[in-house]
Parts: C-alpha cells; structure tokens; sequence
C-alpha cells in the first residue's frame, strides 16, 4: 500500500501534464496576452515532475522598449510549475539544441519617417509579432515604466543552461554558425536584467551586419552582467555593470560594412581592410584589465574621399601591462596617396609608426595623461604640383615642378606638450609667384621644441633651412646659382600668430632688391645692395592675421649695411624704411603708399623715427 500512492501520484501527474503538454494547454496559459508572453512549441512531455522535453520550442515576449524571442531545436528542462502561477517562467538544468536568441527594440514612427530604411529591414523577425515593431502611437493605459501599478509581465529566469548555438540576432548585427552557450539569465521586463556568469564559445561562424558579412569568428566569451534597472541605462553605460573575457580569432574579409552607420554615400568611402583580427581582452566595468591584448592587421585598406584615394598597410596592436597600464602601436609599413584626377604620381609613406601610451585604458572615458610617438621614416612626394591648393587665386605661389622627401618625429607627452624633429629635403623645387619664378635644391630641419595639442600652437628652436643652386628670375632678370642658409633661434605659431628671429647668410641680396622693386631708388655709390657678397643678416619676423611686420636687425655684405622695417597689413602695400651705410656714406629708403622715397646722408636717428613711426 505504502507504494501504490507514489505510483499513483507519479501516473497521474503522467496523465495530467501530458494532456496539458499534447493539448498545448500550458502553452495557452502561458499565452493568455501574448504581446507580453508567447509559448509554443511542435511537441513535448514530461515523465517526471517539472522535467519537460520540448521540440521546436518557440517563447517570445515583449515590453514598452523591446521584443525578444528564444527559439530551440529540442530542449530537457526542468520547469518550477509552481512560478508559473506567478507569471514567473523558472528553468533549471536546460539541456538543449540549436539556440536561437533575437532582440530588437521598438521603433518610433514619429522619428523615423523611412520605415523600410535599410537599418529597419535589417531587424530580427521576432515571432507572433509584426515587421517592422512600431511602438504604439498612444501611451498604454498602464505606466509600468514608472508605477507598479497593475504590474503583470512575465519574468523569465534560465539557470543551467548548455545548449548548442545556431544563431543570435540582436538589432541589426547577426551571429550565425555553430558554438555553445553555458550558463543563465533573469530578466524582469522593464526592472531588472542580470546576466551570467554566461560562456559562450563560437565555432566557425559568420558575423552580419544586415545584408553583409562583416566577421568570421572563432573564439570564447566569458559574460557577467550584474543586476540592473534597464530603465536607468543608456547605451555605452550599459559595460559599467559588465565583466567579459574576449579570446577571439577574427578574419574580417573587409571593413566596408561600416557604411551601414555612415550612409552609402558618405565620405571618406572604405574599401577592402581584410585582415585578422585578434583578441585576449578582459573588460571590468569598462576597464582593460592587466594581460589583454588584441591585434589586427590588414595588407590593403583604401580610404577616399573627394578626389583623393589613400591605400595602407597597417598593423595595429594594444597590449595592457600587469599595472595596467596601456600601449597602442601602430605601424605603417607603406602608404600612398593619389589624386587620380590630376594625374601626379602618389605620395608615398614607408615605414611610419605610431605609439600610444596611457596609465590605464577604459572604454568609457578618454585615457587620461596619455603619451604618444609618432614615426616616419621616409615619406615622397614625387610631384610637388600635390601642395598646390584648389581653388587658389591666379596670383597665388604655385608649384609648377620638383620632388621632396621627409623624416620626422613626434612626442607628446602626458600634458599635450610636443617636441620633434621634421627633416626635409627638395629637388629641383619649382615655383612660380606673378612674375618671379624661382627652381633649385633645399634642406629643411624643423626642431619643434614645445607645441601644445590641446589650444594649438608650437615653438621652434635651433632649426635650419638652406637653399642650393637656386635659379631666380624676375621681370627678364636671371640670378642662377644663389644660396642662402637660414638659422631659426626661436619661432612661435599659434593661432592667426607667427612669430620668428632669424639669421641668414646668402650669396647676394640681389633678388631680396630686384624683388621689392629697389633698385631705381639705389644711389650709384650703394650698387653694392645689388650684390652685397656673403649676406649676413639677423632679423625678425611677425605676422597676426594678414598683417606683417619684418624688421631688419642687421644685414652686412661687402662693404654695405643695411638695417631697417618692412610692414604691410590686409588690403595695403606696404610700408617701410631703410638705411643704407657705405662707409662714411649713407642713404635712407622709404616705402610709402605713394612710393619709395630716397633720404641721402640720413644717420640711424632717422632710421629709427622711421621704424618708430610704423608703431609697435
């Protein structure tokens, strides 16, 4: 006797709940308002209390914000009927087969005019409810999204969960492929989601972006979402509940499907960027974590934009050290860039690189005290026509010939401030200005001593510009084989500002007086300005906006000297005054609107009235 009442209540909860499965009873109950639940499957039964197998199960749900829907092959589960009174969905020890996981959020037609706009069609069908999900035009009769007040949507809890994976679809992005997912999930529709401790493995799958595929991956995913509010999260926030492990092999056949986000036509366009792609990453709250890393390199990556096209070979790793602390580098084998409507040869980069490093790296907040190096060890420009800006005036300088190349390198360190080194060289640099062209060999080296990133300017110190076998003509006049070697002490340029002291040394002053128009004002016993053999000369540059000052400390060559101001502002010729020594000769040269003016016997009093006059 003491057996026949377990057997009888074991055959009867037999007999009850297999109706209930084979009539789908259960499936209805739990169906009773399915834009909240929905319940269905093709077959199921239970042979013991609570512990159901289930084919081709289908459960669906939604809220005020988003739908979802969980999909499985076949599943055994072992169900707490009890919750089911409750509205509460409680599974545990979940052995299942082909898990398909979809969420979209709801769509507002009030902000989206184009309802079959690409990034619409390109959400997850979700099952028992229509394409694409409109939110409802007028508010539901309860605010459950902020009073409890009539509260009554299902609460799905999943505990023990291993299931072979076949799909998850969440917004527009798709993971299609085979895997495994261990683990579970509680979510409480608009109250409270805490995922995990949730391991995912990814076999062999592909990753959509809509209509593209975007990655193919294999790899594991470690996932813990503590407890939240969803009602209190927006967007990124959302990693400050979050603890992850990525270990990821990525093989990205291009980076194009971002002109999903951007728009088809949006530039710069992107094509090609295949590549690999490589992580070991363990995020905390947003924080990298000691010990990751990730990489990515691709051979062809080409950018364009207007009429520019830029091709790169580029490598990419970041690597977090055991305090923490965080190195990107970059590195840049070559480059080119084209303008294939000129038909100039391309620039090209070789072998430049770039570093950055920070005490710690999160992925919710700018790294803080940042430092970085930038490399390059050779850059070309076969074609110096490439520095000639469209659009420019008819009178503007103009290159009309020659080639350059260059060296450089940068640091900025933890509080913006810059230093570096530019090296240049040009051959055979052309260039034509009105009616002076000018053709000949540079070498440039720029010491940027301190520049600011964060309010833009740049001091220079100890930099040099020499010039070699340059051919000047003017007006039918012709100076080949003139030099000149220019030393810059100090230089600051900042915004609309240029300051600079120099020093020069050249072979005459010839084309500096044929260029200003001089050379009638030059009395016969000053000829010498005309040559003035081994220029030497110190001076001061400034100019704020389109205004100029130049001031001539001293210039001697020969038995002449010279010093003096030069000023022109927006719109004006300009205005200026000279003195001229020879010996116990001198001679003082004005720039005014009417004209240059000649002062013979004048001394350094009236030179300096002069440069007086011209104001501060």
């Amino acid at each position: 006797m003491l057996l026949i009442l377990p057997v009888a209540l074991w055959l009867g909860y037999v007999v009850i709940i297999n109706v209930m499965l084979s009539t789908k009873l259960m499936a209805r109950l739990i169906s009773y308002n399915p834009i909240d639940a929905s319940l269905q499957y093709e077959s199921a039964w239970s042979f013991w209390p609570g512990v159901v197998h289930v084919e081709d199960l289908q459960l669906s749900g939604s809220d005020s914000l988003l739908q979802w829907a969980v999909l499985l092959d076949e599943v055994d589960v072992d169900i707490h009927l009890t919750d089911l009174l409750r509205k509460k969905f409680y599974a545990e020890d979940i052995r299942a087969e082909g898990f398909v996981f979809r969420m979209r959020l709801l769509v507002d037609p009030t902000s989206e005019r184009d309802l079959e706009a690409p990034h619409i069609e390109a959400l997850p069908p979700i099952p028992n409810f229509a394409n694409p999900p409109i939110k409802p035009a007028l508010p539901p009769q309860r605010d459950l999204e902020n009073s409890d007040e009539g509260y009554n949507l299902w609460t799905v809890h999943l505990e023990g969960v291993d299931t072979t994976l076949k799909e998850i679809w969440i917004q527009q992005v798709r993971y299609a492929g085979g895997g495994r997912i261990r683990g579970g999930f509680y979510y409480k529709p608009l109250r409270s989601v805490r995922v995990g401790p949730l391991a995912m493995e990814l076999r062999s799958g592909d990753v959509h972006l809509a209509d593209r595929v975007a990655a193919r991956v294999d790899g594991d995913l470690d996932v813990t979402m503590n407890t939240f509010d969803p009602r209190e999260i927006d967007g990124i926030d959302l990693l400050d509940t979050t603890w992850a492990r990525a270990r990821l092999d990525v093989a990205l056949p291009g980076v194009d499907f971002i002109h999903f986000y951007t728009g088809e036509d949006a530039e710069p366009r992107v094509e090609d960027g295949s590549g690999e792609l490589r992580t070991n990453l363990v995020i905390n709250r947003g924080k990298v974590e000691p010990g990751s890393s990730a990489s990515y390199a691709t051979s062809h990556l080409v950018a364009t934009a207007s009429s520019l096209r830029a091709a790169v070979e580029a490598g990419v790793d970041l690597r977090v050290g055991e305090r923490g602390e965080a190195r990107l580098e970059v590195r840049v084998p070559r480059a080119t860039l084209e303008r294939p409507e000129k038909g100039l040869p391309p620039i090209v980069v070789e072998r430049a690189s770039a570093v950055f490093d920070a005490p710690e790296l999160h992925l919710m907040r700018f790294p803080p005290g940042f430092s970085s190096k930038v490399d390059v060890v050779a850059a070309a420009i076969p074609d110096l026509r490439w520095l000639n800006a469209d659009g420019a005036a008819p009178d503007a300088p103009r290159f009309t010939g020659g080639a350059a190349f260059m060296r450089s390198s940068l640091e900025v360190d933890p509080l913006g401030r810059g230093s570096g080194v530019l090296s240049l060289l040009m051959k055979q640099g052309a260039l034509r200005w009105k009616e002076t062209t000018v053709k000949g060999d540079a070498e440039a080296r720029i010491a940027l001593d301190a520049a600011s990133v964060l309010n833009p300017a740049a001091t220079f110190r100890k930099s040099r510009i020499e010039i070699k076998d340059l051919a000047v003509e003017h007006k039918g006049e012709a100076w080949p084989d003139w030099w000149a070697r220019i030393d810059i002490d100090e230089a600051k340029v900042g915004r609309g500002l240029m300051q600079a002291a120099i020093r020069l040394e050249c072979k005459d002053a010839r084309p500096a007086v044929e260029l200003l128009d001089a050379e009638d004002a030059i009395p016969g016993w000053a000829t010498g300005l005309l040559t003035m053999e081994g220029l030497k000369a110190s001076a001061t540059v400034t100019r704020k906006a389109s205004d100029v000052d130049f001031r001539l400390l001293e210039a001697q060559g020969g038995n002449l000297a010279i010093r003096g101001r030069l000023t022109k502002s927006d719109g004006q010729d300009p205005r200026g005054a000279f003195l001229v020594k020879s010996g116990l000769l001198s001679v003082g040269i004005d720039l005014a609107q009417d004209g240059a003016g000649v002062h013979p016997l004048v001394g350094d009093d009236w030179v300096n009235e002069q440069i007086a006059a011209l104001g501060r």
